[in-house]
């Protein structure tokens, strides 16, 4: 790393919304799509996901976000790299307020659109709902697909 992106690692990376910030109920909330062309086709990405409160007292909670592609932008799949034995590209799952955690991503098989998926699931409570959101920093310009 040169001393130039040292100073600068905003050169380098482009932080995406992936999950709007919302007060969710049980389901699944699907992130509006990045074209990664518009980036030169980079090639890795971190997945932010965020838990904040949680109401209506469920015994659990789980929120789980992973990462799709799409090579029209009408028709998402889960996104698993090829040299990684078709896992599912995913954070663990979230279960206690006000928490995060990340999963680094290889992009380097991942068709032209990605896009964030939240799922949000609970047992018990009344009328539960979490306070979610996610975020997508893509990095990586691929330069053999720079226009």
């Amino acid at each position: 790393m040169d001393i130039v992106s040292q100073f600068n690692v905003g050169a380098l990376a482009v932080p995406t919304s992936g999950v709007r910030p919302q007060s969710a109920s049980a389901g699944t909330i699907n992130g509006a799509s990045l074209d990664r062309m518009a980036h030169n086709m980079p090639l890795s990405c971190v997945l932010h996901q965020n838990l904040g409160a949680i109401g209506g007292t469920p015994t659990t909670t789980s929120v789980i976000t992973k990462l799709q592609d799409s090579a029209d932008n009408t028709t998402f799949a889960d996104y698993a790299p090829a040299n990684q034995n078709s896992v599912v590209q995913a954070c663990a799952a979230l279960t206690a307020t006000n928490t995060d955690n990340t999963a680094n991503i290889n992009l380097s098989s991942a068709r032209r659109y990605i896009r964030a998926v939240t799922t949000v699931a609970f047992t018990g409570g009344t009328s539960p709902t979490a306070l979610v959101a996610a975020t997508l920093v893509i990095a990586g310009e691929n330069l053999d697909a720079a226009i």
